[in-house]
């Protein structure tokens, strides 16, 4: 019985008994001594006048439990939808129990109407990211082999050739979040294909891919191994998110270094950039937030969405915190399910049992 419906059925008990309990006394006053014969009442009358108390209270208790087993109904089916996939048609009309009418029949059917709005949004929120990516993909595809082509230039100048490289750092960055957009929207309708591998393969594939930026902006890097954990989940979606928190490393750490922590339940990434504060790491996993003291360099605001995002999909937690002496610590946190927990689809209309308390 969840909390509010104890607490209605509470008062309303209470209101019965001490109703019940003002009576027992007003009788017990007015006729304890009977005038007319000078005797008293004899205790089965007493008796039996508790008990019909009793049978009121019990007669009430189950008029109350029957009172609100309709909203207990459909508070049931609300609860049972999966937030990424509502399922809306166990509340329309023709699904609805025939005990449900007036009222709590309105309540039902706007809970219904809001349901079938939020599947719509969801849906077009799937295809609006996928065709996106797709679409995206092209120009892209464009930029990179123009950029390959430029750069075998031998006349190409000093200035011209860091300014190519920002080129192609841009694009690989962009790549990687229509790829995460990509596989977002395709996890919403598929598993993915999770299977058993070392995180530390990922690490160290990652940790190459990200070597020439950290060359280039003459950076530290630090990894220490605690642990080898194994994980049965997507390596693909480790890698993205791996991927990001070490670009976002990158990204703010003007100088000093880059630090990655195995451990047997985390992976964790350190910088000694100028971190964030508070209001930052409150909203840093927000689509399109980018902090006031960010710089020019600080990207679209979608990174740490994304990472945020596929974590949850596969049951991990993403963490974010200042750390004392300088700079921000992205931990990312394995639980023993790491399993990739993606909805199967669900039924037409599901089974939520009678129409009682």
């Amino acid at each position: 019985m969840s909390t509010w419906q104890f607490q209605v059925r509470r008062i309303f008990l209470l209101q019965l008994a001490l109703l019940c309990g003002v009576a027992a006394c007003g009788l017990i006053v007015l006729a304890h001594y009977d005038d007319v014969t000078g005797a008293w009442f004899p205790p089965a009358v007493f008796a039996a006048v508790a008990l019909v108390m009793l049978a009121v209270i019990w007669l009430g208790d189950r008029a109350g439990r029957r009172a609100i087993a309709p909203v207990c109904w459909i508070l049931r089916a609300v609860a049972a939808w999966d937030p990424r996939r509502p399922n809306p048609d166990v509340l329309s009309p023709e699904h609805l129990p025939r005990e449900i009418r007036g009222d709590v029949r309105k309540l039902a059917d706007a809970l219904h109407g809001f349901g079938l709005r939020l599947r719509e949004h969801a849906v077009r929120e799937r295809e609006f990211t996928r065709a996106a990516s797709h679409e995206l993909r092209t120009p892209l595809t464009v930029i990179r082999v123009a950029s390959d082509l430029i750069g075998n230039d031998l006349a190409l100048s000093e200035t011209s050739r860091r300014s190519l490289e920002r080129i192609r750092v841009a694009g690989a960055g962009m790549e990687a979040i229509i790829d995460a957009l990509l596989l977002l929207a395709r996890s919403e309708e598929t598993e993915p294909e999770c299977e058993e591998f070392a995180v530390g393969d990922v690490l160290e594939r990652e940790l190459q891919r990200i070597r020439p930026q950290l060359e280039q902006k003459l950076l530290q890097l630090k990894v220490v191994h605690h642990a080898g954990p194994e994980l049965h989940a997507s390596p693909r979606m480790l890698q993205v998110v791996l991927g990001q928190l070490l670009d976002n490393a990158v990204r703010f750490t003007p100088a000093g270094e880059v630090r990655v922590h195995l451990h047997s339940d985390r992976l964790q990434v350190e910088d000694t950039g100028p971190g964030m504060d508070a209001t930052a790491l409150e909203h840093a996993t927000e689509p399109f937030f980018r902090g006031s003291d960010l710089g020019e360099g600080s990207g679209p605001g979608l990174g740490l969405t994304i990472a945020h995002r596929l974590a949850l999909r596969c049951g991990w937690h993403l963490v974010l915190e200042r750390m004392q002496e300088r700079g921000t610590r992205a931990s990312l946190l394995f639980r023993p399910e790491t399993r990739c927990e993606i909805s199967q689809g669900h039924a037409p209309c599901q089974e939520l049992g009678p129409l009682t308390d």
